[in-house]
This record gives C-alpha cells, sequence and structure tokens, in this order.
C-alpha cells in the first residue's frame, strides 16, 4: 500500500497544490505564510499588513543537507631537551543526510507597513545646570553620585571644569500615514521553503523533522529579501504537511496544531488524503 509520504509527493509535485496548502480558502488571515514569512525573515522594521498571493516557482524533490564534518586536534610538545611530540585529532564524520521531502521556491506578494528609520533632525547643545539636584533632574538616566565618586569630584564647579555637559536631542522621521491600498507597499519577496511530509500523523515527529532540517541548514548562506529592509533568519522557511484524516475522530483541531507548530516556527498544511 502506497504511504502517505509517498501520495504526498506525488501531489506536491504539482505547484498548484502547494499553492492550494499555502492559500486555503477557509484562512483569509493566511495564517500559514505569516508564519513561513516570519521564519524565513527578521521582519522587526516590517509589518506584514496582508498576504495577497503566492507563486511556486520551482519545486525539487527529495533534496538532501549533509550536516558538516568537523575534524578537532591538539598538538603539545615538550622542551628543551629531546622533543616529545603528541597528536590527538577527533574526527566527526558526516552522519546520513537530512532530507527535506519537497525544497519549492515561493513568491510571496504583500502589502507591508516599513518602519522609515533614520533621524530627522540632531541637535547637540549645551546644558548649564544651576545645582547637583536640577543635574539629576536634566540627567536621570545618569547615577550622578556613582559618577563623581568614580571620577573624584564633590562639586558642580568641578564636574563642569572636567566634563562638557551636552545634550543631544534626535528627531526621528515620522511615519507617513499607512495606506494598504498604495502600490508603492506592495512587494514581492522570494522564499526558499522546506516542506516535509509527516507519515504517519504525528506531531512530535513533525517538529522533530523539522528541527532536524532547521539545525542542519543553520551554517548555509542566505541571501536577505532585495525589496524590503530585512536580515535572513533562515535559509530555509519550514512547513509540515500532515495528512487531514488525523484531524479526526476525536483528533486535535487544526487551529491547535497550526498554533503549535507556529510556535515553533513551521507552518502546519493538510492535504486531504482521501482524494
Amino acid at each position: 500500500m502506497t504511504s502517505f509520504r509517498d501520495r504526498a509527493l506525488l501531489r506536491l509535485a504539482d505547484p498548484a497544490t502547494l499553492r492550494g496548502l499555502l492559500l486555503p480558502a477557509a484562512d483569509p488571515g493566511r495564517a500559514a505564510l505569516r508564519t513561513v514569512l516570519s521564519t524565513a525573515f527578521d521582519l522587526a522594521a516590517v509589518r506584514i499588513d496582508q498576504v495577497t498571493d503566492v507563486a511556486v516557482d520551482e519545486l525539487e524533490p527529495q533534496r538532501p543537507l549533509f550536516p558538516a564534518a568537523r575534524i578537532t586536534g591538539n598538538w603539545s610538545q615538550t622542551v628543551p631537551g629531546y622533543s616529545r611530540t603528541e597528536l590527538d585529532v577527533t574526527e566527526a564524520r558526516p552522519a546520513a543526510p537530512v532530507w527535506i521531502d519537497m525544497l519549492a521556491r515561493l513568491r510571496v506578494t504583500v502589502v507591508v507597513d516599513i518602519d522609515p528609520a533614520g533621524a530627522e533632525s540632531v541637535v547637540t547643545a549645551p546644558v548649564e545646570p544651576t545645582s547637583l539636584d536640577d543635574f539629576r533632574t536634566r540627567f536621570p538616566f545618569l547615577d550622578l553620585d556613582a559618577f563623581m565618586r568614580e571620577h573624584g569630584i564633590t562639586t558642580l564647579a568641578e564636574l563642569r571644569e572636567r566634563f562638557d555637559l551636552l545634550v543631544t536631542t534626535i528627531q526621528l522621521k515620522a511615519a507617513a500615514p499607512f495606506d494598504p491600498k498604495d502600490p508603492a507597499n506592495v512587494r514581492t519577496l522570494s522564499v526558499p521553503l522546506a516542506v516535509l511530509a509527516v507519515d504517519p500523523f504525528d506531531l512530535a515527529a513533525g517538529l522533530r523533522a523539522a528541527r532536524l532540517v532547521r539545525e542542519t541548514a543553520r551554517t548555509l548562506p542566505g541571501a536577505g529579501p532585495a525589496t524590503i529592509p530585512a536580515e535572513t533568519a533562515s535559509p530555509y522557511a519550514l512547513a509540515a504537511v500532515l495528512a487531514q484524516s488525523g484531524l479526526a475522530g476525536g483528533g486535535p483541531s487544526a487551529a491547535d496544531v497550526q498554533r503549535l507548530y507556529a510556535s515553533a516556527g513551521v507552518a502546519a498544511l493538510f492535504l486531504d488524503d482521501t482524494a
């Protein structure tokens, strides 16, 4: 009998199937794609307002990842007199490869609200406190007593003589009102997605497989997106495909599984295994 993984692999070879799993009609909020994007990129300066579409450009079945080999050594030598050298080498040979069932190249269309960043103005001006208490009021973030003890200062006059007292005011750029209908806020992001078919329906096994892929791929290079100010957080975003029948008969709800997997940075996708 054909396994669920084999059936899933055959169906995922059609880009339309994977696109349908990532954009289910029952999820207008695009939770799976939001998990994919938050895993792939550091979005500290970007807010994803909408995920409007996704295209599957490439599919590569059964992509292997090989854990990096590591060799460590220690050389010790005793001198003077006769020379005795000891060489100790430990070699960790590569383990069996970690397999990605389907590696997909996605183009995700999003509407984004981007932090304008930068400063509108920077102004530095001298400050003239009238007393030590006035100084404490102007600089509440500084432990004045500890600072004076550290530098051997006892009076405000000594403080003025030894240090320039300045205040810098930084005015950040104000963000323009966000308009989700402005075409300038529409961006397309290229995302490599590692898809794992979980067979049989086993939530723990799916999370373990995803973490193995993440750890093995950690040293791989990743290019940041060219269309938004964000850094690559992981070479691959991760998704696990589970049999939809595992949700029936008193099993966990789809929402519960998605929340669990999303907390680990994995998108949970459900494939109808009865079709």
